[in-house]
């Protein structure tokens, strides 16, 4: 009842931040009787982090439970290890313009073992401008339920973000008020390495949504902001653990969130891996269309040019089914 009243005067990341202190004040008696000082320690940085991202939008270290993977079975993946991509798993279809960009299949590679997904400058049939692109399993592999994840390095440049994501026709079908029967549910997107604050810039964002894109139609939540470890030069991985009641996020195995209830899914998804340049109309920018958390001016035409071709670069992508 109480955090029934609560709803009405918080959004939904506000919520689940109070919840998180209540929890993490919760606690500080029973460590402090037990002289649980280590924990205790823990326990007040949590605390100063959530405060954080209650009032400031500050990312959160991952805190929950650890995924064990003793209790799934692997039932689907893909290594990368050939020389070229698997196209009776993926497909490179989606060649168009793309908010600051352009999405084309020549940006997908496969080579040293990983999926490459590269952003450049040039010129194709689709114009002159930034070109990334996206690899997606429309038509080929559509799970319901399951364990997925990610291992990747993400592109360090700002202006542009790469994203691990769910999708189903269900989220171009008629409101419905429901995800039951499909959505976009964002297992990270990477948009932040031009961030105002210094934390902010090895932080993703991880979010759902349903009922299509339309405002005051469609609903999304970006549960929040959450830190990687030295993500644009390091291998992490993201993952999301999606059953009958429960869509629960990871980062390199640490639940971050979950959501219940109208927001879980129960229609078979795609997975896509993708990269998108800031902006609108192929032209680069930040903003709502973009990455928000950047200063002004920082689009991908910020950058130091020495750095482009610049890859998104992924090791492997695996789905899990829990075992009986």
């Amino acid at each position: 009842m109480f955090w029934e009243k609560v709803s009405a005067l918080f959004s939904f990341r506000e919520i689940r931040m109070l919840q998180r202190l209540a929890q993490a004040f919760g606690s500080l008696p029973c460590l402090l009787l037990k002289f649980k000082f280590k924990q205790l320690g823990a326990a007040f940085m949590a605390i100063v982090e959530i405060f954080g991202a209650l009032f400031g939008l500050m990312p959160l270290t991952p805190r929950g439970q650890r995924i064990n993977l003793d209790e799934w079975n692997l039932v689907w993946s893909d290594e990368f290890d050939g020389g070229a991509l698997d196209t009776a798993i993926w497909s490179t279809s989606w060649n168009h313009e793309r908010r600051g960009g352009y999405w084309h299949g020549d940006q997908v590679l496969v080579e040293d073992g990983a999926l490459r997904i590269r952003t450049e400058h040039k010129t194709t049939e689709l114009g002159t401008g930034w070109h990334s692109g996206i690899v997606e399993t429309k038509g080929l592999y559509e799970p319901t339920y399951g364990y997925y994840e990610v291992s990747c390095i993400c592109p360090g440049a700002n202006g542009l973000w790469a994203a691990f994501w769910l999708l189903s026709e269900g989220m171009f079908a008629a409101p419905d008020g429901s995800a039951a029967d499909g959505c976009e549910i964002d297992v990270f997107e990477s948009g932040f390495h031009g961030a105002k604050q210094k934390k902010f810039r090895q932080a993703v964002n991880q979010a759902a949504g349903f009922d299509g894109y339309t405002p005051g139609v469609s609903s999304g939540q970006i549960l929040g902001h959450y830190t990687g470890r030295d993500i644009y030069k390091k291998f992490n991985t993201f993952g999301l653990e999606w059953n009958e009641n429960e869509i629960i996020w990871y980062i390199n195995g640490v639940e971050t969130d979950r959501m219940t209830g109208k927001w879980v899914p129960q229609s078979p998804h795609w997975l896509i891996l993708s990269v998108e340049v800031a902006g609108n109309d192929g032209n680069p920018g930040i903003g709502g269309d973009g990455v928000p958390f950047d200063d002004p001016g920082k689009n991908i035409e910020s950058n130091e040019p020495g750095i482009f071709p610049l890859d998104f670069i992924v090791d492997y992508v695996r789905v899990y089914e829990r075992k009986p």
